[in-house]
């Protein structure tokens, strides 16, 4: 195999991968005061907790977004949004790619960001103030 062939397939797995971030990152705002809390709270908000729904749990109505705010500390809250993009159908969201995409911008993006994919809007974001 050629040098080039070898370095255009790594390349186009690289591009493909799942882990790779996507996110569009907020360039403005506040940084994650701790992004391990922030991907506690997506965990839970995803997949619920001591046996209540979370927030993004269950069916997502044409076009339906959810949010939910989580007080961090005294200083600083944070904000998760799904939405469902699709206007003609309803979806239940999984709570592994709830997860995963909404942890995505909290690994990726210091500021938050918002990243659309799949029919979906995710956004997670830092910010100053108490829900």
């Amino acid at each position: 195999m050629k040098t080039s062939t070898i370095f255009y397939s790594l390349v186009a797995l690289i591009t493909v991968s799942p882990e790779t971030v996507m996110a569009g990152c907020f360039s403005g705002g506040v940084d994650w005061q701790d992004r391990g809390a922030a991907r506690w709270h997506i965990e839970r908000a995803c997949k619920g907790y001591d046996g209540k729904q979370g927030a993004f749990q269950g069916w997502f109505n044409p076009g339906q977004a959810k949010s939910a705010c989580v007080q961090h500390s005294g200083t600083q809250k944070f904000d998760f949004f799904v939405q469902n993009l699709n206007t003609g159908a309803g979806f239940d969201l999984g709570d592994n790619d709830c997860v995963l995409r909404l942890q995505n911008i909290v690994n990726g993006c210091s500021k938050g960001g918002q990243d659309d994919i799949a029919g979906w809007r995710f956004r997670a974001d830092p910010n100053n103030g108490i829900c």
